[in-house]
């Protein structure tokens, strides 16, 4: 018995939604892993910025420490030990300080030019599991030169 007008037309549109359904899973799966991807790498591209700024100011921190050595008459390396450097401002308050290593790397003078290099490094994890495996760390390094 063939089946009237208005069964088919409803048969037609409850079809149409379905492979609509269909159409939006497979197409928002792929919109989605987009957008956390571009967010993702944003965070690290901030958290990036944000070691090189710290850096940038520990070497800052390192060379006026040189410079006040060199104006009371001491050599400019003098009790810059290498190691931790205690004392830098960090100016990016989302990177936790407990987890932020700040290290004088090295310190030398030659024909009166001292070199400084500060090494800055910090945990880095992505939120989304598909786009690394664990937590990595970021490192930075600044150098800087005064006499």
């Amino acid at each position: 018995m063939p089946s009237s007008a208005p069964a088919r037309r409803r048969r037609r549109r409850a079809a149409k939604r379905g492979a609509t359904s269909l159409e939006f899973a497979l197409a928002g799966t792929a919109l989605m892993a987009l957008l956390f991807g571009t967010i993702e790498i944003g965070r690290y591209l901030f958290t990036l910025e944000a070691l090189r700024t710290t850096a940038a100011e520990a070497a800052r921190v390192v060379t006026l420490r040189g410079s006040a050595n060199m104006n009371a008459g001491r050599p400019p390396c003098e009790g810059l030990d290498q190691g931790e450097l205690t004392g830098v401002p960090i100016r990016a308050p989302f990177l936790n300080p407990g987890t932020l290593s700040i290290r004088m790397s090295s310190c030398s003078t030659d024909s009166g030019i001292t070199t400084v290099e500060v090494t800055v490094s910090h945990p880095f994890g992505f939120a989304v599991s598909y786009f690394g495996a664990g937590i990595s760390s970021l490192t930075e390094t600044a150098r800087a030169v005064f006499n």
